[in-house]
């Protein structure tokens, strides 16, 4: 048993398969770290169910306001008490042992950071004619340079991916910082994770992680995300709605024998299962086809239209 790392997440009873699936799969690869889940107003059965997952322990916690569970990710890390902790969120899965990748180098924090048309795509809908294409709106970069209070210029011209990255115990207190400056900016009343309401902090935790980067003097240096590089050593995550477990994408297909795999491992692992949802089910597989493949054309239809329009509007802004 690994006694120097710990993986940590968060969810409420909408994500247990969720959390259970990241530990099925972390289990299923031998890999034996601590795994630490924040978890929210849980029923008697969920907790039962994520128990059952070996070398696993949860915290019991209570919704205060209606702030999604991401804003939550600190008090998750701060359950940990070794020297490595990963944040994985809880629509992940490996498909490998990571445990070698868990690792920072020169002290560094390791995290994902985005490539150009990634930014270029998030940020569509904020982009002014001064703006360029792949690199963070102005506009976002002077709130934050605002809120932070602390460097004049910025450090990056990308922003980070929150859901997996790697911290050691020297990073704790900017983490700190993170979670205060989210109950600084993040309202109490914010709902989900997407926040368009808010042209600055519209990823909410995302957002704020990356202001900091930005602005802050305590922000860590950051090291190459290592968890996306090899196939067989990779941390798989299912960042778009649905979720697997609530219907299937043309990723979710993708992944779903696997899904099956850590299904039945766990079963024959004697691992507490609950019912398994309707996207899961064998018999309900052609459907669950036929419907992500429309779902995909009626996503790319809608995005490509949006998109013509706020290229046509932008340099009316």
């Amino acid at each position: 048993m690994s006694t120097t790392k710990t993986v940590v997440t968060a969810c409420d009873h909408n994500f247990v398969w969720g959390a259970l699936l990241l530990g099925l799969s972390m289990r299923y690869h031998g890999m034996d770290c601590a795994y630490h889940i924040l978890a929210y107003d849980l029923t008697p059965e969920d907790i039962r169910v994520l128990s059952s997952l070996p070398n696993t322990r949860l915290f019991p916690t209570h919704k205060t306001d209606t702030r999604s569970v991401c804003t939550q990710k600190p008090m998750a890390i701060a359950t940990a008490e070794t020297d490595i902790v990963v944040w994985m969120d809880a629509d992940c899965i490996v498909s490998g042992n990571l445990e070698k990748l868990f690792v920072t180098p020169d002290n560094k924090l390791q995290i994902r950071k985005r490539q150009p048309e990634e930014n270029a795509t998030i940020f569509r809908n904020y982009y002014r004619a001064r703006d360029e294409y792949g690199k963070i709106p102005q506009r976002i970069l002077a709130t934050w340079q605002q809120d932070v209070g602390d460097l004049k210029s910025p450090r990056i011209d990308t922003v980070y991916q929150s859901n997996c990255f790697v911290l050691n115990r020297s990073h704790r207190d900017f983490i700190s910082l993170w979670q205060s400056q989210m109950l600084k900016v993040i309202p109490s009343d914010t709902e989900g994770v997407y926040n368009k309401s808010s042209a600055a902090y519209f990823m909410t935790d995302e957002s704020v992680l990356s202001s900091l980067f930005a602005f802050s003097s305590q922000a860590p240096q950051t090291a190459k995300y290592l968890m996306d590089i090899e196939p067989d050593a990779t941390c798989i995550h299912f960042g778009l709605k649905p979720k697997p477990w609530q219907a299937l994408t043309l990723q979710g297909l993708r992944h779903i024998d696997y899904i099956d795999t850590l299904i039945n491992w766990g079963a024959a692992e004697k691992i507490f299962l609950p019912a398994l949802p309707a996207s899961f089910r064998l018999e309900n597989r052609k459907a669950e086809y036929r419907r992500a493949h429309l779902r995909n054309w009626g996503s790319n239809l809608r995005y490509n239209i949006s998109t013509a329009l706020r290229a046509a509007l932008r340099f009316l802004k």
